[in-house]
């Protein structure tokens, strides 16, 4: 709060102000027809989860390993929302757990974080408290008979 007048009057006066909300949709299903969804088409995690481009790569080798182990594309999106979405959905859970850091509303808080950025003296982990970001063990697919026998009329 200490910051909210000098804010508002900055506001007020600028000529390139752009303002915008962090938001998040939740898809009632990936599929349709024909047309499978993968990534942030199907469920965008929020750029405060940090993990849009893991969740867009495990969609996809999910969704094609689907494709691969199952004869009927119906059956195959079906296995790709079921397998996948346990794993989806608690990384969109995330979206409150990052905003704290990055957005700090004292004056406290920002020094803490600015300390502790400061005192970092290396990468930590991706998955390092983070038990959502490793939810999932990729499976090994077994592609169909069809599929390994060089047909491509599947």
């Amino acid at each position: 709060g200490w910051e909210v007048p000098g804010m508002l009057a900055a506001m007020r006066t600028a000529d390139d102000l752009f303002f915008d909300v962090v938001s998040q949709i939740r898809m009632p299903r990936w599929a349709d027809g024909r047309v499978a969804l993968v990534g942030d088409a199907a469920y965008a995690p929020s750029f405060l989860t940090g993990q849009g481009s893991s969740l867009a790569l495990v969609g996809a080798y999910m969704l094609a390993g689907s494709l691969a182990a199952e004869r009927d594309h119906t059956a195959a999106f079906a296995a790709y929302e079921r397998d996948s979405r346990p794993f989806v959905t608690l990384n969109q859970d995330l979206i409150g757990t990052g905003d704290a850091l990055l957005f700090p509303t004292t004056a406290r808080a920002l020094e803490e974080r600015n300390a502790l950025l400061r005192g970092l003296t290396a990468t930590p982990s991706a998955v390092e408290g983070r038990p959502a970001h490793a939810a999932l063990a990729l499976p090994e697919f077994t592609p169909t008979a069809a599929l390994s026998s060089g047909r491509t009329d599947v």
